[in-house]
């Protein structure tokens, strides 16, 4: 991951960004989950290309799935990061 996005706030706020390229809504926040935005499958292979691209993290499928907003997302590549280290 690129070190602008070592922080949560500031990956949290890239992955908003995404969210509101890929969704197209501007309204989006760090709570909002893709699938109640109208979400589909192949915007989540999007959103993993995305955040690839800016933010050079390796983020899978799943764990867009599984981390549906921008806030739980950043959390978790947080907490990846981290374990990555030990």
């Amino acid at each position: 991951m690129k070190a602008e996005y070592e922080n949560e706030a500031d990956r949290t706020a890239a992955l908003i960004e995404i969210w509101r390229e890929v969704l197209g809504p501007e309204n989006l926040d760090e709570n909002s989950d893709l699938f109640e935005a109208g979400g589909t499958s192949m915007q989540v292979l999007q959103i993993v290309g995305r955040v690839s691209e800016v933010m050079e993290a390796d983020v899978r499928l799943r764990q867009v799935f599984e981390h549906a907003t921008p806030k739980s997302l950043s959390v978790f590549l947080g907490a990846s990061k981290l374990q990555s280290q030990r």
